[in-house]
């Protein structure tokens, strides 16, 4: 639920300002704003805080400390588990300073090991092309006044090596071997020997675009091809070992180091922060101002706090929220604890306007039960809840993941429900078993009733949004807004109607009534929305229509079942049965993860939210410690 918000002031002594501040850091319930130009209404007059020059040194000395850290924490390897270290901010100076050695060995552990592994790579291409042409420069190996190149060439351009032979032919008058060598699927290698005399007019000629010349990397150039040959397979069994001593000398530095640096940037983050905070303050002659916005449930908490530290001198004053200020309140979202991972959703779109609806309980009423609708298995179900649960684990303190997981726990255990009332254990394999039975009804026997049950859940779900929507803009004072929601609900529960005595569940005769009042209904409509208006109640019976994809996607679930118990049945071997019908039921359960999870977001976002749903938030963020 959207939390009420109070607009607050802080007044209090300038000398008791730095105090204040940590105090509010600490409390972490106050959104501090930026100071309007004007003071309100009975407000004391003040002007922006300039940065003194010890507040200005002390920034600095935290800057560079940061820039410290984080390089330093980029060059380190994360351990799996290390202690936080806890530090104040007095310690800051000292433990930069005895960090900064540590940041220098790290550097030259990265370029070390960089080195190596590049004078690997370096080895690795150079072996593989020297190996090529290792037998023909060894024949070649005693002419003394000869030139030898190796040259490379892209097999596309093969074409190349005959305009390469006919030049050289020219240059030398025919004093020249040359042989090609195949070196692996995309390059081809060229040895050309040739008097040392036409070598600049040779090199001048290879020099082009496709052509790459043999260069024998630093280490290796003075050295005849075959010596660096050998050089470059000893290397080669030097090279992952000593690359192996780097990294694991980077790693005993990473746990030694690690938690120190980390905690200690949270700490330079906090003091950096409170440092910033002097921004938003304002002065009088003799007193500073905060302003922001604080829980209405937790103002008397922040009261408390501050008149036991502060007694009488600090003053807290609510201030009324003026009308153009409504859409700036920042958005605080609280919810019980089953409901809160569902609170993920909101994720994907901007928060919701102050004093409208946190959509949040009501996601985390339908999002299940469509996901369990739809996949209907206990076996299934069971399978999804118990591999969320392993995952759990390996995403603990990473919110994001550790909701999602919570949230396929939820729907797993619906699913379980479902597929309980739906009697399936693996699709029929229960009921062939005996030990299922269908109790609500059999998905493939009752495709109708299934529909009309979707489609009724399609009216209940889009009729709760209409309604959400016309209390929310009742009570925000948008009559003509809550009077379209409404009309819509009345124009659904018309067609409705209409629709149940054209098909005999009501008399004939209230045929004509149903009519005019859903003329009537478009009238209205057309009066308070416009000429389209008719064209968006079309649209909201297609939103309607839409939750009949519960009923498709989970009938497409129970007949892959069926298939992967009718498919291990065909199998004269009763263990490749089993196996076939296993991987096929994990496909399924795979699509039962991803489709029903998509179809419903889908349904919550689309059809749902479009009702009632006013994004544009702002997100509430109070001033907190790391």
């Amino acid at each position: 639920m959207i939390k009420e918000m109070k607009k607050i002031q802080i007044i209090g002594p300038r000398v008791d300002l730095d105090e204040a501040i940590k105090v509010l850091h600490a409390l972490a319930v106050v959104h501090i704003e930026t100071l309007p130009e004007e003071p309100s209404a009975g407000g004391p007059e003040f002007r922006r805080l300039p940065l003194e020059k010890e507040k200005l040194e002390e920034k600095e000395m935290l800057d560079s400390a940061r820039k410290t850290l984080t390089s330093l924490l980029a060059l380190l390897k994360e351990p799996r588990s290390y202690y936080k270290v806890p530090i104040s901010a007095s310690e800051i100076p000292a433990l930069i300073e005895e960090l900064k050695p540590v940041l220098e060995e790290a550097k030259a552990l990265h370029i070390t090991g960089d080195e190596l592994a590049e004078e690997l790579n370096l080895v690795d291409k150079y072996e593989k092309i020297l190996t090529k042409f290792a037998p023909i420069v060894s024949r070649l190996g005693g002419l003394r006044n000869f030139e030898i190149d190796g040259l490379t060439l892209e097999k596309t351009r093969e074409d190349v090596t005959e305009i390469i032979r006919q030049e050289v032919d020219r240059i030398t008058g025919g004093r020249y071997e040359m042989h090609v060598t195949s070196i692996d699927d995309d390059t081809i290698g060229v040895v050309l020997t040739y008097p040392k005399k036409f070598a600049p007019e040779v090199r001048y000629l290879t020099s082009g675009r496709s052509i790459s010349e043999i260069k024998l990397p630093g280490r290796y150039e003075d050295m005849t091809l075959l010596s660096a040959l050998t050089t470059m397979g000893r290397r080669k069994e030097e090279l992952p070992g000593l690359i192996e001593r780097v990294e694991a000398d980077l790693e005993r530095l990473s746990e030694r180091w690690y938690g120190t640096a980390a905690s200690l940037l949270k700490v330079v983050e906090d003091a950096r922060e409170e440092i910033g905070a002097l921004a938003f303050a304002g002065q009088t002659r003799f007193t500073f101002v905060i302003q922001g916005w604080v829980p209405a449930d937790m103002l008397e908490r922040l009261k408390a706090k501050f008149r036991s530290i502060f007694g009488e001198g600090m003053i807290i004053r609510e201030l009324d929220i003026r009308e153009d200020e409504e859409d700036l309140v920042p958005v605080c979202i609280r919810n019980p604890k089953i409901f809160r991972p569902f609170e993920l959703f909101l994720s994907a779109l901007t928060p919701p306007r102050y004093g409208s609806v946190d959509p949040t309980p009501y996601v985390a009423l339908f999002f299940p039960t469509f996901f369990g609708l739809i996949v209907g298995d206990v076996a299934y179900g069971a399978i999804i809840v118990a591999a969320a649960l392993a995952l759990k684990p390996r995403f603990r303190g990473r919110e994001f993941y550790s909701d999602l997981l919570s949230v396929f726990v939820i729907c797993g255990l619906s699913a379980m429900l479902f597929g309980f009332l739906f009697g399936e254990l693996f699709g029929d394999l229960g009921e062939r078993l005996g030990i299922m039975h269908p109790i609500l009804l059999h998905r493939l026997e009752a495709l109708k009733t299934l529909m009309i049950i979707t489609i009724g859940i399609g009216v209940g779900h889009i009729a709760l949004g209409l309604v959400l929507g016309a209390v929310n803009r009742m009570y925000r004072g948008k009559r003509r807004e809550a009077g379209i929601k409404l009309t819509y609900l009345a124009l659904i529960a018309a067609f409705l109607f209409i629709l149940a005595v054209m098909f005999e569940l009501l008399p004939r005769g209230l045929m004509t009534p149903g009519v005019v009042a859903l003329v009537a209904g478009l009238a209205i409509l057309v009066l308070l929305e416009g000429a389209i208006a008719p064209l968006e109640f079309v649209k909201t019976l297609g939103n309607i229509l839409s939750y009949m994809r519960i009923m498709a996607v989970g009938t497409a679930s129970v007949v892959m079942a069926l298939v992967a118990n009718r498919m291990g049945e065909l199998s004269d071997n009763i263990i490749v049965g089993v196996i076939i019908a296993g991987v096929i039921h994990l496909f399924n359960i795979f699509l039962s993860v991803m489709s029903p999870s998509i179809q419903s977001m889908r349904l919550q976002y689309v059809e749902f939210f479009s009702k009632f749903y006013e994004g544009g938030g702002r997100k509430y963020e109070p001033f907190k410690k790391r």
